[in-house]
């Protein structure tokens, strides 16, 4: 069942404050709770990994990313925190195979092509940088 248009923004927009506040546990609550009303929204999946990538639960992260990009394939950050989320699982083959895909799917977003070109290397040479 998918929520009215209003309600989701402000659910989302709570949900966001959240994890702006740090408030990881809260927000995973929260976001889980949308999503089981409104499993096809992206942004909610989305939100929903950083939470969980914040709390160790990698491999639930890789689950919302990898939800945020079916139900959206040019979603950029989604594609980015699954590639290094799959980075940090030691898995380097599956996001680098993860990251030409959303180049493949995305031919004409010159972000995700520069994600394609620079965000693995970056990442492992650089660490977390935000």
């Amino acid at each position: 069942m998918q929520l009215d248009k209003s309600s989701l923004e402000k659910q989302i927009s709570k949900a966001t404050e959240y994890l702006d506040e740090k408030k990881n546990v809260k927000a995973e609550q929260y976001l889980d709770k949308i999503v089981k009303k409104d499993p096809v929204n992206d942004e909610a999946w989305l939100l929903l990994g950083i939470a969980k990538r914040r709390l160790g639960k990698r491999k639930e992260a890789i689950e919302c990313f990898t939800a945020a990009t079916e139900l959206n394939v040019s979603k950029e950050e989604a594609w980015g925190l699954l590639t290094i989320t799959l980075v940090d699982q030691g898995n380097i083959d599956m996001a680098k195979k993860t990251i030409e895909k959303a180049g493949r799917l995305n031919p004409d977003n010159s972000r995700i092509q520069f994600l394609r070109h620079a965000l693995i290397e970056t990442y492992i040479k650089y660490g977390p940088f935000f």
